[in-house]
């Protein structure tokens, strides 16, 4: 058994596991057991659905699993490089954990046997910098507050726009029925 930190806060990682059991077994369990119940056997721990992918190598025939990688979750060549070649040999089931199913809180996970650490890949960011704001109305306000406090407005006028509204829809109605 290999223990797994997963640091607080975490966000972005994702994290490769070979699936060590017979395709077979997989894909008879895929048959008779909820996949999300599979991936909690599997993790031996509850994986929120939608934090955790599940699947034969074999589905990604013809675009390979660096590839998925690269163009599914933003992961960079650079990152890649390092384990294309065991990716590449990877048959059977393979297990996609993200940080999202910690929800931010450290947690340690034990590893079975059922499961071999390929790698952990970061999703690239984007640049979160944003330009300075140059145009006016974004400037802060210089001008000199008022030392009179504003009187809200009578509510006459806004009462007398309702009463009107009212009468013209009253004459409509009339004019209708006539």
């Amino acid at each position: 058994m290999t223990e797994l930190h997963i640091p607080k806060g975490e966000h972005g990682q994702i994290r490769l596991f070979a699936v060590n059991r017979p395709i077979d077994v997989m894909a008879r369990n895929l048959r008779e057991i909820e996949k999300t119940a599979l991936i909690d056997d599997l993790l031996g721990v509850h994986a929120p659905a939608g934090t955790a992918e599940l699947f034969p190598v074999s589905d990604l025939a013809g675009v390979g699993l660096s590839r998925y990688l690269t163009d599914g979750y933003a992961v960079t060549q650079a990152q890649i490089a390092h384990d294309r070649t065991r990716l590449e040999a990877l048959d059977g089931y393979v297990l996609l954990l993200f940080s999202s199913a910690f929800d931010g809180h450290e947690t340690t996970l034990t590893i079975g046997s059922d499961l071999t650490l390929i790698g952990t890949y970061g999703e690239e960011q984007p640049d979160r910098a944003a330009p300075p704001l140059t145009a006016e109305a974004a400037q802060p306000y210089s001008g000199v507050p008022s030392l009179t406090p504003k009187t809200p407005p009578s509510g006459r006028a806004g009462g007398a726009m309702v009463l009107l509204g009212m009468l013209v829809m009253v004459g409509l109605i009339l004019w209708w029925l006539i």
